[in-house]
């Protein structure tokens, strides 16, 4: 390879890393946008709070079949018209809530919107993946970074749609075409070398995890569960337990949100400092050291650093997780992305139901007593899960 096309790849690579990263960003805000409208959705179709928990449900049963589809697609596709399709796909879906006029057309529009997100993160984990092999050094951890990001402004786009008094089907579909045309501006974009396409192409990635795979994948539910547990409950834990007025709860959810970003931006640095396994264990013990803040916090003051703790220490679990899975011998690494993802999501449903049966029965308290437990197992079992010579 010449000096000229060394450095054009080089940069071709580097534009293909700011694509996946506007593809995540469009995931991650697609998501809050129609989340921010779910109060109003619930109101114009008559549903009570179950009839909006199984909504959810369908988002998440949706995600589960659209990972394993992407089992199927990808390969047949090819990782850069699968990738294109993922993007623009989900940003379509996201209008299909302005539908949702009754029951079951909500449901069919939330399992339409999960198995498109489903198989845009297989997808765009994969060709993340790929890029870090070829780039030889980490960029999963700011990659996700600007999911989160998304969901940043996924939320601040909805809440600025809501008050426009727009009507839900022309504040969603203004929201859906604005994600349509950042998905379809990246499009171009992602690029992979030959030698990766033909892998991807070549190769069926829809199979049953090993016992390394089972363990990243538990591990990464773990993860999961901590980071929704904190996101989903955390403002009314800091109401039941350290009697917080609801608009002050709200932050104890963004100083969580913001420093997992901070995070995630710094991600990259640190593992190429430190190492995969050891960026776990010590991620696990920061956010340990967060939620046991938290835990023990008296007042809502004293919380929100535990808060901002656990941001840090959560942020490059999950991101961490998903390289290494791309990583292991004898198995191809969209396949083990596949694996960990659809194990991470599907565990991931009995989180919530979790944390909320046992602060019914037991506190708020003792449910996010659990979350410590949490993360103490991924920091002293991860050396034990991943293979030494991925480490």
């Amino acid at each position: 390879m010449t000096e000229m096309t060394a450095a054009r790849e080089q940069r071709a690579l580097a534009a293909s890393r700011m694509a996946v990263s506007a593809v995540f960003f469009v995931g991650g805000a697609g998501l809050t946008v129609w989340a921010t409208y779910i109060p109003i959705l619930k109101a114009r179709a008559g549903l009570d709070d179950a009839q909006v928990g199984l909504v959810l449900l369908c988002v998440s049963l949706g995600c589960l079949c659209g990972m394993p589809a992407a089992g199927f697609i990808r390969p047949r596709l090819g990782p850069l018209r699968s990738g294109a399709l993922a993007g623009i796909a989900f940003a379509a879906a996201s209008f299909g809530p302005a539908f949702g006029v009754t029951m079951p057309v909500l449901a069919a529009s939330g399992y339409v919107i999960g198995v498109c997100f489903g198989f845009l993160d297989v997808c765009m984990n994969s060709h993340a993946s790929a890029l870090e092999r070829e780039l030889e050094r980490p960029i999963m951890s700011s990659v996700h970074a600007f999911f989160s990001l998304g969901n940043v402004a996924g939320a601040l786009a909805g809440g600025a749609l809501i008050g426009s008094g727009l009507g839900i089907p022309s504040a969603l579909g203004l929201a859906s075409l604005v994600l349509i045309s950042i998905a379809t501006a990246a499009v171009p974009w992602l690029w992979l070398p030959e030698s990766h396409v033909r892998e991807a192409a070549g190769t069926s990635i829809f199979r049953l995890p090993n016992l390394t795979m089972l363990g990243i994948g538990i591990l990464t539910v773990l993860a999961f569960v901590i980071e929704l547990a904190l996101i989903d409950w955390g403002a009314l834990y800091l109401v039941q337990a350290t009697g917080s007025v609801p608009a002050q709860a709200a932050y104890g959810v963004a100083a969580f949100s913001l420093a997992m970003t901070g995070g995630r931006l710094w991600g990259d640095r640190i593992v190429r400092r430190l190492g995969p396994v050891t960026t776990i264990q010590i991620s696990g013990a920061v956010a340990f050291l967060g939620i046991a803040i938290i835990v023990l916090a008296p007042t809502t003051l004293t919380a929100l650093p535990g808060f901002a703790v656990a941001g840090l220490g959560i942020a490059n679990l999950v991101p961490v997780f998903f390289s290494l899975s791309g990583r292991m011998p004898g198995i191809p690494p969209t396949a083990g992305i596949a694996m960990t993802v659809t194990i991470a999501y599907g565990g991931g449903l009995f989180g919530p139901p979790l944390i909320g049966f046992v602060a019914h029965s037991q506190g708020m308290r003792a449910a996010f007593v659990l979350l410590i437990g949490g993360a103490l197992v991924i920091a002293g079992m991860v050396r034990t899960v991943i293979p030494r010579d991925v480490r």
